[in-house]
């Protein structure tokens, strides 16, 4: 519920990505935009590669938050490489409290050397010429939909979605996929609330629901009981960056863009 909106807030800088990438489409090779620009995931180590004027921003964060990798990237033309240009390429550590929250950074390097490229599966693989800390990393292109989102306003009525990377093993009923997206409402006391178990669709950069549930409470204090559980959903961009919900059971979504929000 809104206790997802701590744990989210840290990945909606994901989303400072997109907003961008209108605004630099053309001082990117075109080719380059469509194969890297993507936040990239194995396991819970995160990639984000977005264009910054006349270069590309790689950034790596470890699983447990603990190390950053920080590259200023060209595209090799002729390989479809990213490579570090001469400049800072900065390994960090990180400490962190009990609560998650970053406390102090220590830079460890400021010469990383690397190379980026997509294989024939389409996984990003990671060559670190400085200390092979790439070794064993394939990164699977998951789009830029993590974060937390919100369409309308009024705070009394308004959605709130969250899309987080969750590849924790499934709970009993549920389905493995990589990506959930939650979406709530609280109108009045009355609760609404949709989950989606879903995959992201490189092809069209969308996520597919693999299982969909809504659950509803009329009032508060009230049990919340499941509506259904055969959801069906696809969420997209529209032309704004917005994220569109596509409800293939009862059509909640109709009308419905979801705005970025720092929570």
């Amino acid at each position: 519920m809104r206790k997802w909106i701590a744990l989210l807030a840290v990945l909606v800088m994901t989303m400072l990505c997109t907003v961008s990438l209108a605004e630099e489409e053309s001082m990117v090779n075109p080719e380059a935009l469509g194969l890297y620009s993507s936040e990239w995931a194995d396991g819970f180590t995160d990639v984000k590669i977005y264009p910054e004027e006349d270069h590309w921003r790689v950034r790596i964060v470890s699983a447990d938050g603990s190390l950053e990798w920080d590259y200023c990237c060209g595209y090799n033309e002729d390989q479809k490489t990213l490579l570090p240009l001469d400049t800072d390429n900065i390994k960090t550590e990180i400490r962190i409290d009990e609560e998650g929250s970053e406390i102090e950074r220590n830079d460890v390097y400021n010469d990383g050397k690397a190379v980026f490229f997509v294989n024939e599966e389409g996984k990003l693989i990671w060559n670190d010429e400085k200390e092979n800390a790439g070794a064993g990393f394939a990164f699977e292109k998951i789009g830029w939909f993590q974060g937390v989102w919100i369409s309308g306003e009024d705070l009394d009525s308004r959605y709130e979605l969250y899309c987080y990377w969750d590849v924790e093993e499934p709970a009993e009923g549920e389905v493995y996929s990589g990506y959930k997206v939650e979406i709530e409402r609280y109108e009045g006391e009355t609760y609404t609330h949709w989950v989606y178990s879903c995959v992201y669709n490189a092809e069209n950069d969308t996520l597919q629901s693999l299982f969909g549930q809504k659950e509803y409470a009329e009032r508060e204090g009230d049990a919340i009981v499941t509506v259904y559980d055969n959801g069906e959903a696809e969420f997209y961009f529209d032309d704004e960056g917005c994220i569109g919900w596509k409800d293939e059971i009862e059509n909640a979504g109709e009308g419905l863009r979801f705005n970025a929000t720092n929570g």
